[in-house]
C-alpha cells in the first residue's frame, strides 16, 4: 500500500467529520466510537474509527489508499499512540503510526461500561460501534427483568443489560471463543458471571428446548448474523425471523419485550417487521425502533423493540 499525493478533499473531509464529533471527544465517559463514516462522508470504502488511543482504519476498497494523508491529519487532530489500516479485500494491516499486532488488545469504555476489544483482529474488534444507542436502550429496560442474550458473540449487549440492574443474563452463542470474551467483559465490569451464564450451541435447537423446559424470561435479545453456517438444524443462509419471533414469543412473560436486530438489506425494514408480528399470533407490539449513533450518519443500523400483551 503506497502513500498517494495528498488529496485536499480527503484532508477536508476528515476534518469535518471530526469536527461534527466534537460531543463524543469532549465526553470524558466514551472513548471509542466511529471517526469518519466514508460512505455518506465523502469516501465511500474508507472508515476510521477510535478505540481509545487507536486510530483504526478500514479501507474496502483495490486502489491504493491516502495513506500519509490520513497519518498526517489523524495525528493533527488526536493523539493517537497508533494509527493503522485494514485492507479487507488484501486480509492486510499496514502500520502508519506506533505498532500495531493483529493480537493487540484494548479496554475502552462507553458511558461507564468497558469492554477488551482486539481492534486489528481479522474479524470484528469484538464490539459493533453503531450498536451503541441499542445497549443504552438495553441497560434503560433491564431492571429486574431475566435476559437471555441470543446470537450473544461477545456479550455487549447482555452486559448492558446486566449494568441496568437485570435480575439475571444468559448469553448464548456458537462459538466457545466469543463467550470467553463475554467473560471477560462481565469481570471488567465487576458484573456477576459462571458458566450457567455461558452457553454454547445452536440457537435453533436451544430454544425449542428452552420452551419445553418451561423456561422464562423477561426479556429476549436476538442479534443474529446476516449469513448462517451449514449445520444440521438450522438455515444455511439467512436468518428465519419468524421462527426465532414465535420462541422468543413463547418464552417471554407477559409485558416482556425482545429486541431485534435486523442484520440482512434484502427486505425492508417493515417486512421483517411484518414477519416477526405474524409469527407471535399479534402478542407481539412495538414499543421502541432504533438506529445507529451520530456517529453513523446514515443511520443504517435497524432494531426494533416489541413487548408482549
Amino acid at each position: 500500500m503506497n502513500p498517494c499525493e495528498s488529496s485536499p478533499d480527503l484532508e477536508h473531509a476528515l476534518r469535518e467529520a471530526w469536527s461534527r464529533r466534537q460531543p463524543l471527544h469532549d465526553d470524558p465517559d466514551i472513548d471509542v466510537y466511529r471517526i469518519f463514516h466514508g460512505y455518506t462522508e465523502g469516501q465511500n470504502g474508507l472508515d476510521i474509527e477510535k478505540f481509545d488511543p487507536v486510530a483504526r482504519i478500514v479501507w474496502k476498497n483495490e486502489e491504493n489508499l491516502e495513506a500519509e494523508t490520513l497519518r498526517r491529519t489523524l495525528m493533527e487532530l488526536g493523539d493517537f499512540e497508533t494509527i493503522a489500516v485494514r485492507q479487507t479485500q488484501r486480509r492486510t494491516v499496514e502500520c502508519l503510526h506506533g505498532e500495531a499486532p493483529e493480537e493487540v488488545e484494548i479496554d475502552v469504555q462507553e458511558y461507564g461500561l468497558r469492554f477488551r476489544v482486539r481492534p486489528f483482529a481479522d474479524e470484528n474488534s469484538g464490539l459493533f460501534l453503531d450498536a451503541r444507542p441499542a445497549r443504552q436502550w438495553i441497560r434503560e429496560h433491564s431492571e429486574g427483568r431475566r435476559v437471555l442474550n441470543l446470537f450473544a458473540y461477545t456479550g455487549s449487549l447482555g452486559i448492558a443489560a446486566a449494568a441496568g440492574g437485570a435480575q439475571t443474563v444468559v448469553h448464548v452463542d456458537g462459538k466457545r471463543n466469543a463467550l470467553e470474551r463475554a467473560r471477560v467483559n462481565h469481570t471488567l465490569n465487576e458484573l456477576p458471571v459462571d458458566d450457567r451464564s455461558l452457553l454454547r450451541g445452536n440457537i435453533y435447537t436451544h430454544l425449542p428446548r428452552a420452551v419445553r423446559q418451561g423456561q422464562r424470561f423477561d426479556a429476549v435479545i436476538l442479534d443474529p448474523p446476516p449469513q448462517l453456517p451449514r449445520i444440521k438444524g438450522r438455515r444455511p443462509q439467512g436468518q428465519d425471523f419468524a421462527t426465532l419471533a414465535r420462541f422468543a414469543t413463547d418464552l417471554l412473560e407477559d409485558e416482556g419485550w425482545v429486541l431485534c436486530f435486523f442484520n440482512r438489506y434484502d427486505k425492508s425494514l417493515e417486512r421483517y417487521e411484518q414477519e416477526v408480528a405474524d409469527a407471535s399470533d399479534g402478542k407481539l407490539q412495538p414499543l421502541w425502533r432504533g438506529t445507529s449513533g451520530d456517529d453513523f450518519p446514515e443511520g443504517e443500523l435497524r432494531v426494533t423493540a416489541w413487548i408482549k400483551r
